[in-house]
C-alpha cells in the first residue's frame, strides 16, 4: 500500500513545538526548584531538564530542512543563496528586535566595553566563544540561534549527501561527543557547575562543551536530517497500523518524561544529560510524530490553538526569560511577599500571550516583507 506524500506544513510537530518552548520556559523558574512549594520535586526533576527542549528543536530543525529544502536544492529548484537568506530571514529580524534594546541598555549602564559581546550576540556568533558571559549575553536563549545559523549553513552542504555518507558523518559526530563526554567524566569534569567562594555556583567549561558549542551540537541537527530518512511510523489508512502508530507516539512522549524525571533522579552526570542521554529519546518522538499516522498526531494536527501556540513557539523562546527575570525582579522589590506559585503561573500565561501577539502583531508581517524582498533578489525557487 503506497502512502501518501507528507503536506507542506507537518502541522502536528508545530504543536509539539509549543511544548519544547514550554519546557524551556519551566527550566528557567529555578526558584520552583529552591524554595519549599508544593511543586518542588517536579522543579528539580521535570522543569529542570527542560532544558532539553533545545535538543527537540535542533532535531526538529534537521527534519524540517529535509522536508522543506533537500529536494529543492538537490535538484537546482532553489539557489543555495536563496536558501540561506530565507533561514537568515526566519530567525534573524525577531532575535535582533529582542536583542537590540538589551544592547542599547548595556551600553547605557556598562559602556563601550560591552560592544564587542552585544556585537558578536546580534551577529549570531556568541556560541563560538567558550566563555559564559558570551554565549549568554543580552537574551541568554539566542545562544541556540546562533547554532542554528550554523546548522543552516552546514545543510546546504549536507543536503546533497547519499544516505549512507550522511549516516558515517553521524556516527563520526557521536563518536566525537561520546568521547568527549567520557573523557570528561573519567577526569572529574561531568558537572557542568562548579561552586565559587561566594556560595553562588558558575558554569563550566563542560556547559560549553557539550551543550553550547555549534560542533558537538551538530550531531542533533544531523540526527534529524537521517530521522527524516527513516522509513515513516505511520501506516497509511490501515487500521491496525494506526493504533500500533498510536501507540507508539503515546510510548515515546511516556518514555521521554520517564527519562526527564529519572535522569536527576538517578544522578546521571550533567555531561550526559546535556544532549547525548536525550538523543534517541527525542529521535523517537520525532519520528514517531513525524508522519502523523497515530492518533495524537491527528489531535495535535487538528487543533488551531495547538497549533497557533506552536507557530508562536519561537517567539515565546526568544521573550520568556526577559519576562521572567522581570517578575523576579518584582518579587524582590517587595522583599519576597509575592507567592511563588502564582507569581510563576501568571509569568507563564503572560509569556505566552505575548508571544501569540509578537508572533500576528511582529514575526508575520517582518516575515513576509523579508520573504518579498529576498523573492526580488533570487527570482530563481
Amino acid at each position: 500500500m503506497s502512502i501518501p506524500p507528507p503536506p507542506a506544513r507537518i502541522e502536528q510537530l508545530t504543536s509539539l513545538r509549543f511544548f519544547a518552548a514550554l519546557a524551556v520556559l519551566a527550566s528557567h523558574l529555578w526558584p520552583l526548584a529552591e524554595e519549599p512549594n508544593p511543586l518542588q520535586p517536579l522543579a528539580r526533576t521535570l522543569f529542570h531538564e527542560g532544558y532539553a527542549g533545545v535538543s527537540f528543536f535542533f532535531m526538529l530543525s534537521g527534519f524540517i530542512l529535509s522536508h522543506t529544502y533537500q529536494a529543492k536544492l538537490t535538484s537546482g529548484t532553489i539557489s543555495r543563496g536563496k536558501y540561506l537568506a530565507l533561514r537568515v530571514a526566519r530567525i534573524a529580524p525577531l532575535h535582533w528586535l529582542c536583542g537590540l534594546p538589551l544592547a542599547i541598555w548595556a551600553l547605557a549602564t556598562v559602556g563601550t566595553s560591552s560592544l564587542p559581546m552585544s556585537l558578536t550576540n546580534l551577529a549570531l556568533l556568541q556560541s563560538w566563544v567558550p566563555q559564559v558571559k558570551w554565549y549568554f549575553s543580552l537574551n541568554e536563549p539566542s545562544w541556540s540561534l546562533s547554532d542554528e545559523l550554523f546548522f543552516y549553513t552546514m545543510f546546504a552542504g549536507l543536503a546533497f549527501l547519499p544516505l549512507r555518507r550522511l549516516g558515517a558523518f553521524g556516527a563520526l559526530l557521536l563518536l566525537a561527543n561520546l568521547t568527549m563526554v567520557i573523557w570528561l567524566v573519567t577526569h572529574g569534569q561531568g558537572s557542568i557547575t562548579h561552586d565559587v567562594p561566594d556560595g553562588e555556583s558558575t558554569l563550566t567549561r563542560s556547559h560549553w562543551l557539550t551543550y553550547i558549542a555549534p560542533l558537538p551540537r551538530l550531531l542533533d541537527f544531523v540526527v534529524g536530517m537521517l530521522v527524516y530518512r527513516l522509513p515513516p511510523a505511520g501506516f497509511g489508512g490501515n487500521p491496525l497500523g494506526r493504533r500500533a502508530a498510536s501507540v507508539l507516539e503515546v510510548g515515546a512522549i511516556a518514555l521521554l518524561v520517564a527519562a526527564m524525571v529519572a535522569y536527576p533522579l538517578l544522578g546521571l552526570a550533567d555531561v550526559w544529560r546535556m544532549q547525548l542521554a536525550y538523543l534517541p529519546v527525542m529521535a523517537l518522538v520525532i519520528w514517531s510524530f513525524g508522519t502523523g499516522g497515530g492518533a495524537l498526531s491527528g489531535f495535535l494536527a487538528r487543533n488551531a490553538t495547538l497549533v497557533l501556540l506552536g507557530d508562536a513557539s519561537f517567539a515565546l523562546y526568544l521573550i520568556h526569560l526577559p519576562i521572567i527575570h522581570a517578575a523576579l525582579a518584582l518579587r524582590e522589590h517587595y522583599q519576597d511577599s509575592l507567592p511563588l506559585l502564582p507569581l510563576c503561573g501568571v509569568t507563564t500565561l503572560v509569556a505566552i500571550g505575548l508571544s501569540v501577539l509578537v508572533y500576528r502583531a511582529v514575526e508575520v508581517p517582518l516575515l513576509a516583507r523579508t520573504r518579498r524582498l529576498i523573492g526580488r533578489a533570487f527570482p530563481r525557487g
